[in-house]
């Protein structure tokens, strides 16, 4: 595989591009592999969504915003 001959040119991939890469494995059990400041973004709104008030506080507030910028565009 790509990955076991250059590890480090995979990981440059991921790095530069900002985009994930799987590692697909025989037995199935693949990884996947993600720039960190995305990984801490994944997090970030997992917590924030993490309680059912706070989700929906957030998606009520885009869709405000949304609203506005439909509002604007007439």
């Amino acid at each position: 595989s790509q990955f076991r001959k250059n590890p480090n040119k995979v990981i440059e991939g991921v790095v530069d591009a900002e985009k994930a890469v799987t590692i697909t494995r025989e037995d199935g059990r693949d990884v996947v592999i993600v720039p960190a400041k995305e990984f801490e973004s994944w997090k970030e709104t997992l917590h924030l969504l993490g309680s059912k008030k706070n989700a929906t506080r957030l998606r009520s507030a885009a869709k405000e915003i949304e609203t506005e910028i439909a509002r604007r565009r007439r």
